[in-house]
Protein backbone atom coordinates (compact mmCIF):
# COMPACT_ATOMS: atom_id res chain seq x y z
CA UNK A 1 0.00 0.00 0.00
CA UNK A 2 1.18 3.14 -1.48
CA UNK A 3 1.69 6.19 1.63
CA UNK A 4 1.69 10.27 0.94
CA UNK A 5 2.89 13.15 2.86
CA UNK A 6 2.09 16.99 2.47
CA UNK A 7 5.35 18.89 2.64
CA UNK A 8 5.22 22.83 2.73
CA UNK A 9 7.63 23.80 0.10
CA UNK A 10 8.85 27.05 2.22
CA UNK A 11 10.60 29.32 -0.48
CA UNK A 12 7.50 29.36 -2.86
CA UNK A 13 4.76 28.36 0.42
CA UNK A 14 3.61 25.73 -1.98
CA UNK A 15 2.68 22.37 -0.60
CA UNK A 16 3.51 19.07 -2.32
CA UNK A 17 2.29 15.55 -1.74
CA UNK A 18 4.90 12.68 -2.29
CA UNK A 19 4.96 9.61 -1.98
CA UNK A 20 6.79 7.91 1.04
CA UNK A 21 8.14 4.66 2.28
CA UNK A 22 5.07 2.29 1.34
CA UNK A 23 3.50 -0.65 3.57
CA UNK A 24 5.84 -3.24 1.12
CA UNK A 25 9.39 -2.02 2.27
CA UNK A 26 10.81 -3.81 4.42
CA UNK A 27 12.30 -2.77 7.99
CA UNK A 28 16.16 -1.30 8.50
CA UNK A 29 17.96 -4.29 10.19
CA UNK A 30 20.28 -2.70 13.05
CA UNK A 31 23.31 -3.63 11.28
CA UNK A 32 22.27 -1.19 8.53
CA UNK A 33 21.63 1.19 11.71
CA UNK A 34 24.63 0.81 13.07
CA UNK A 35 26.19 1.70 9.92
CA UNK A 36 24.52 4.71 9.09
CA UNK A 37 25.28 5.71 12.80
CA UNK A 38 28.53 5.84 12.15
CA UNK A 39 28.48 7.38 9.00
CA UNK A 40 26.33 10.53 10.42
CA UNK A 41 29.08 10.74 13.38
CA UNK A 42 31.88 10.39 11.07
CA UNK A 43 30.36 13.10 8.84
CA UNK A 44 29.72 15.65 11.60
CA UNK A 45 33.10 15.48 12.97
CA UNK A 46 34.28 16.16 9.42
CA UNK A 47 32.31 18.70 8.58
CA UNK A 48 32.97 20.29 12.26
CA UNK A 49 29.26 20.43 12.32
CA UNK A 50 27.56 20.33 15.66
CA UNK A 51 24.66 18.36 13.78
CA UNK A 52 24.10 15.13 11.69
CA UNK A 53 20.95 13.94 11.16
CA UNK A 54 18.84 11.18 9.13
CA UNK A 55 15.66 12.10 9.23
CA UNK A 56 12.66 9.62 8.52
CA UNK A 57 9.57 11.26 6.20
CA UNK A 58 6.40 9.57 8.04
CA UNK A 59 2.43 10.26 6.53
CA UNK A 60 2.09 13.65 8.78
CA UNK A 61 5.32 14.37 10.30
CA UNK A 62 9.33 13.59 9.82
CA UNK A 63 11.35 11.98 12.89
CA UNK A 64 15.29 12.13 14.03
CA UNK A 65 15.84 8.26 13.28
CA UNK A 66 19.73 9.32 13.94
CA UNK A 67 21.99 12.10 15.08
CA UNK A 68 25.50 12.55 15.59
CA UNK A 69 26.53 11.45 18.94
CA UNK A 70 28.48 14.29 19.56
CA UNK A 71 27.68 16.53 23.04
CA UNK A 72 26.53 19.71 21.16
CA UNK A 73 23.73 17.92 18.90
CA UNK A 74 20.67 20.07 19.91
CA UNK A 75 18.45 17.31 18.09
CA UNK A 76 17.09 14.36 20.26
CA UNK A 77 16.70 10.62 18.41
CA UNK A 78 13.43 9.85 18.23
CA UNK A 79 11.94 13.69 18.26
CA UNK A 80 9.20 14.58 16.08
CA UNK A 81 8.31 17.29 14.36
CA UNK A 82 4.92 17.92 12.20
CA UNK A 83 4.66 18.43 8.69
CA UNK A 84 3.23 21.51 7.12
CA UNK A 85 5.24 24.21 8.56
CA UNK A 86 8.41 24.35 6.48
CA UNK A 87 11.24 22.69 8.12
CA UNK A 88 14.56 22.33 6.13
CA UNK A 89 13.63 18.76 5.23
CA UNK A 90 10.30 19.46 3.49
CA UNK A 91 11.60 21.72 0.95
CA UNK A 92 14.48 19.10 0.33
CA UNK A 93 12.06 16.16 -0.27
CA UNK A 94 9.25 18.38 -1.92
CA UNK A 95 11.33 19.35 -4.75
CA UNK A 96 13.77 16.19 -4.58
CA UNK A 97 16.93 18.15 -4.44
CA UNK A 98 19.23 19.15 -2.14
CA UNK A 99 19.22 22.22 -0.25
CA UNK A 100 21.94 24.77 1.05
CA UNK A 101 20.81 27.60 3.47
CA UNK A 102 24.33 29.45 4.41
CA UNK A 103 22.11 31.26 6.74
CA UNK A 104 19.01 31.23 7.25
CA UNK A 105 19.09 34.85 9.40
CA UNK A 106 20.21 36.31 6.16
CA UNK A 107 17.30 35.09 3.89
CA UNK A 108 13.32 36.02 4.11
CA UNK A 109 11.82 32.60 3.00
CA UNK A 110 13.93 31.08 5.37
CA UNK A 111 15.01 33.47 8.91
CA UNK A 112 11.41 32.17 10.74
CA UNK A 113 11.43 28.43 10.12
CA UNK A 114 11.41 26.56 13.17
CA UNK A 115 15.05 24.83 13.05
CA UNK A 116 16.25 28.76 13.59
CA UNK A 117 15.03 28.38 17.29
CA UNK A 118 17.28 25.70 18.33
CA UNK A 119 20.03 28.10 16.38
CA UNK A 120 20.29 25.94 13.49
CA UNK A 121 20.96 28.61 11.36
CA UNK A 122 22.56 26.89 8.86
CA UNK A 123 21.56 23.29 6.58
CA UNK A 124 22.68 21.04 4.19
CA UNK A 125 20.56 18.51 3.01
CA UNK A 126 19.30 15.57 0.58
CA UNK A 127 16.74 13.52 0.18
CA UNK A 128 16.92 9.78 0.47
CA UNK A 129 14.68 7.77 -1.70
CA UNK A 130 13.88 4.04 -2.09
CA UNK A 131 14.65 2.60 -5.70
CA UNK A 132 11.25 3.12 -6.45
CA UNK A 133 11.25 7.18 -5.85
CA UNK A 134 9.23 6.53 -2.60
CA UNK A 135 10.98 8.91 -0.04
CA UNK A 136 12.59 7.16 2.89
CA UNK A 137 13.41 10.50 3.98
CA UNK A 138 16.80 13.27 3.93
CA UNK A 139 20.18 13.20 4.96
CA UNK A 140 21.18 16.66 6.58
CA UNK A 141 24.02 19.02 8.64
CA UNK A 142 23.14 21.52 10.60
CA UNK A 143 25.52 24.42 11.70
CA UNK A 144 24.76 27.33 14.07
CA UNK A 145 27.15 29.93 11.99
CA UNK A 146 27.26 31.01 8.70
CA UNK A 147 28.40 28.00 6.47
CA UNK A 148 28.58 27.67 3.00
CA UNK A 149 29.52 23.99 3.15
CA UNK A 150 32.56 23.83 0.03
CA UNK A 151 32.05 21.42 -2.87
CA UNK A 152 33.98 18.73 -1.11
CA UNK A 153 31.91 18.25 2.04
CA UNK A 154 28.59 18.14 -0.30
CA UNK A 155 30.44 15.79 -2.05
CA UNK A 156 30.81 13.97 0.84
CA UNK A 157 27.18 14.60 1.78
CA UNK A 158 26.29 12.93 -1.77
CA UNK A 159 28.32 9.71 -1.30
CA UNK A 160 27.20 9.07 2.37
CA UNK A 161 23.37 9.50 0.57
CA UNK A 162 24.31 6.93 -2.26
CA UNK A 163 25.76 4.91 0.59
CA UNK A 164 22.23 4.61 2.23
CA UNK A 165 20.84 4.45 -0.85
CA UNK A 166 22.48 1.40 -1.77
CA UNK A 167 21.69 0.01 2.25
CA UNK A 168 17.88 0.29 0.94
CA UNK A 169 18.17 -1.29 -2.49
CA UNK A 170 19.96 -4.31 -0.76
CA UNK A 171 17.18 -4.54 2.09
CA UNK A 172 14.48 -4.62 -0.37
CA UNK A 173 16.56 -7.03 -2.65
CA UNK A 174 16.72 -9.65 0.79
CA UNK A 175 13.13 -8.95 1.32
CA UNK A 176 12.38 -10.21 -2.20
CA UNK A 177 14.59 -13.20 -2.00
CA UNK A 178 13.02 -14.27 1.68
CA UNK A 179 9.31 -13.93 -0.50
CA UNK A 180 10.51 -16.19 -3.24
CA UNK A 181 12.10 -18.76 -0.68
CA UNK A 182 8.71 -19.05 1.44
CA UNK A 183 5.93 -17.54 -1.01
CA UNK A 184 4.31 -19.29 -4.25
CA UNK A 185 4.19 -16.97 -6.79
CA UNK A 186 1.11 -17.74 -8.65
CA UNK A 187 -0.90 -17.49 -5.30
CA UNK A 188 0.75 -15.35 -2.87
CA UNK A 189 0.49 -17.69 -0.07
CA UNK A 190 3.40 -19.65 1.60
CA UNK A 191 4.41 -22.76 0.00
CA UNK A 192 4.89 -26.07 0.75
CA UNK A 193 8.64 -25.22 2.33
CA UNK A 194 7.48 -22.50 4.56
CA UNK A 195 3.96 -24.30 5.74
CA UNK A 196 6.45 -27.67 6.64
CA UNK A 197 8.67 -25.24 8.25
CA UNK A 198 5.75 -23.63 10.34
CA UNK A 199 4.40 -26.75 10.91
CA UNK A 200 7.27 -28.11 12.42
CA UNK A 201 7.73 -25.13 14.83
CA UNK A 202 3.94 -25.20 15.97
CA UNK A 203 4.13 -28.86 16.66
CA UNK A 204 7.47 -28.27 19.05
CA UNK A 205 5.78 -25.45 20.49
CA UNK A 206 2.91 -27.15 21.77
CA UNK A 207 4.86 -30.19 22.51
CA UNK A 208 6.72 -28.14 24.87
CA UNK A 209 3.61 -25.91 25.92
CA UNK A 210 1.49 -28.63 26.36
CA UNK A 211 -0.56 -26.35 23.77
CA UNK A 212 -3.35 -27.63 21.11
CA UNK A 213 -3.49 -26.76 17.39
CA UNK A 214 -5.39 -27.79 14.11
CA UNK A 215 -4.42 -28.02 10.48
CA UNK A 216 -6.85 -28.68 7.49
CA UNK A 217 -5.65 -30.05 4.10
CA UNK A 218 -7.73 -29.03 1.06
CA UNK A 219 -8.20 -30.23 -2.16
CA UNK A 220 -9.62 -28.44 -5.08
CA UNK A 221 -12.28 -30.82 -6.83
CA UNK A 222 -11.86 -31.88 -10.68
CA UNK A 223 -8.88 -29.32 -11.62
CA UNK A 224 -7.94 -31.77 -14.72
CA UNK A 225 -11.05 -31.86 -15.79
CA UNK A 226 -11.27 -28.21 -15.94
CA UNK A 227 -8.30 -27.30 -17.38
CA UNK A 228 -9.33 -30.34 -20.17
CA UNK A 229 -11.83 -28.57 -21.00
CA UNK A 230 -11.68 -25.24 -19.97
CA UNK A 231 -8.21 -25.18 -20.64
CA UNK A 232 -4.97 -24.37 -18.18
CA UNK A 233 -5.68 -20.87 -17.81
CA UNK A 234 -8.48 -21.61 -16.33
CA UNK A 235 -7.60 -23.72 -13.80
CA UNK A 236 -5.19 -21.35 -13.03
CA UNK A 237 -7.85 -18.76 -12.48
CA UNK A 238 -9.53 -21.52 -10.16
CA UNK A 239 -6.49 -22.20 -7.91
CA UNK A 240 -5.73 -18.26 -6.99
CA UNK A 241 -9.60 -17.64 -6.70
CA UNK A 242 -9.57 -20.47 -4.51
CA UNK A 243 -6.24 -19.05 -2.67
CA UNK A 244 -7.46 -15.31 -2.84
CA UNK A 245 -10.87 -16.52 -1.25
CA UNK A 246 -9.68 -18.37 1.30
CA UNK A 247 -6.26 -15.88 2.34
CA UNK A 248 -9.02 -13.37 2.88
CA UNK A 249 -11.10 -14.95 5.25
CA UNK A 250 -8.59 -16.34 8.03
CA UNK A 251 -6.91 -14.95 11.24
CA UNK A 252 -3.91 -13.36 10.93
CA UNK A 253 -2.53 -15.85 13.27
CA UNK A 254 -3.11 -18.32 11.00
CA UNK A 255 -1.04 -19.91 8.44
CA UNK A 256 -2.39 -20.83 4.95
CA UNK A 257 0.03 -22.00 2.02
CA UNK A 258 0.03 -24.49 -1.20
CA UNK A 259 0.83 -27.66 -0.24
CA UNK A 260 1.40 -28.63 -4.06
CA UNK A 261 -0.71 -28.46 -7.02
CA UNK A 262 -4.14 -28.18 -6.64
CA UNK A 263 -3.63 -28.81 -2.61
CA UNK A 264 -3.86 -26.35 0.49
CA UNK A 265 -3.06 -26.09 3.98
CA UNK A 266 -4.18 -24.52 6.98
CA UNK A 267 -2.85 -24.67 10.04
CA UNK A 268 -4.24 -22.56 13.24
CA UNK A 269 -2.63 -21.90 16.28
CA UNK A 270 -4.68 -22.46 19.87
CA UNK A 271 -7.37 -24.00 18.09
CA UNK A 272 -9.09 -27.47 18.75
CA UNK A 273 -10.66 -29.32 16.03
CA UNK A 274 -14.37 -28.83 16.55
CA UNK A 275 -13.33 -24.64 16.10
CA UNK A 276 -11.44 -25.80 13.05
CA UNK A 277 -14.62 -27.93 11.56
CA UNK A 278 -17.03 -24.88 12.51
CA UNK A 279 -14.37 -22.52 10.68
CA UNK A 280 -13.61 -24.58 7.36
CA UNK A 281 -18.19 -25.29 7.20
CA UNK A 282 -18.11 -21.29 7.41
CA UNK A 283 -15.86 -20.87 4.40
CA UNK A 284 -16.36 -23.74 2.35
CA UNK A 285 -19.86 -21.91 1.70
CA UNK A 286 -18.03 -18.41 1.11
CA UNK A 287 -15.08 -19.61 -1.13
CA UNK A 288 -17.02 -22.19 -3.10
CA UNK A 289 -19.12 -18.98 -4.10
CA UNK A 290 -16.15 -17.45 -5.35
CA UNK A 291 -15.08 -20.25 -7.35
CA UNK A 292 -18.43 -20.85 -8.56
CA UNK A 293 -17.70 -17.28 -10.67
CA UNK A 294 -14.63 -18.81 -12.35
CA UNK A 295 -16.39 -22.40 -13.63
CA UNK A 296 -20.00 -22.73 -12.29
CA UNK A 297 -19.98 -25.82 -9.51
CA UNK A 298 -16.59 -25.66 -8.56
CA UNK A 299 -15.77 -26.98 -5.13
CA UNK A 300 -13.18 -28.65 -2.80
CA UNK A 301 -12.60 -31.08 -0.34
CA UNK A 302 -10.88 -30.88 2.86
CA UNK A 303 -10.05 -33.30 6.27
CA UNK A 304 -8.94 -31.64 9.56
CA UNK A 305 -6.85 -33.12 12.29
CA UNK A 306 -5.86 -31.93 15.84
CA UNK A 307 -2.34 -32.05 17.53
CA UNK A 308 -1.94 -34.48 20.30
CA UNK A 309 0.76 -34.83 22.96
CA UNK A 310 0.61 -38.78 21.95
CA UNK A 311 1.99 -37.69 18.20
CA UNK A 312 5.58 -38.49 17.86
CA UNK A 313 5.52 -35.62 15.02
CA UNK A 314 3.96 -33.66 12.85
CA UNK A 315 3.71 -36.66 9.89
CA UNK A 316 0.91 -38.40 12.33
CA UNK A 317 -1.14 -35.19 12.08
CA UNK A 318 -1.08 -35.07 8.07
CA UNK A 319 -1.95 -38.85 7.75
CA UNK A 320 -5.55 -38.14 9.57
CA UNK A 321 -5.76 -35.24 7.78
CA UNK A 322 -4.81 -36.83 3.92
CA UNK A 323 -7.28 -39.63 4.91
CA UNK A 324 -9.71 -37.67 5.68
CA UNK A 325 -9.47 -35.43 2.62
CA UNK A 326 -9.46 -39.25 0.63
CA UNK A 327 -12.82 -40.07 2.03
CA UNK A 328 -14.11 -36.66 1.16
CA UNK A 329 -12.97 -37.61 -2.53
CA UNK A 330 -14.46 -40.53 -2.13
CA UNK A 331 -17.97 -38.74 -1.05
CA UNK A 332 -17.53 -36.43 -4.29
CA UNK A 333 -16.87 -38.81 -6.66
CA UNK A 334 -19.96 -40.54 -5.97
Amino acid sequence: MHKTAEVLVRENQTKRTVRITGNDKPEIEPEIIKRWQRIINLIAKILEVPAGLIMQAKEDSISVLLKSQNPENPYSEGGVDSLGHGIYCETVIGENRELLIDNALTHEDWKDNPDVKLNMISYCGLPIQWEDGEFFGTICVLDNKTNYYCDNYRALLEEFKITIESDLRSAQYKQQLRYYAEMDVMTATYNRNKMESVLASEFERSRRYGEVFSLTLMDINSLKKINDTFGHCKGDEIIKTFASAFNSRIRDVDHFGRWGGDEFMLLCPNTVIDGMETLMKDIFKLVTEEMGKVVPNSSFCYGCAEYSKEDHDYQEILKIADQKVYLCKEGYRR
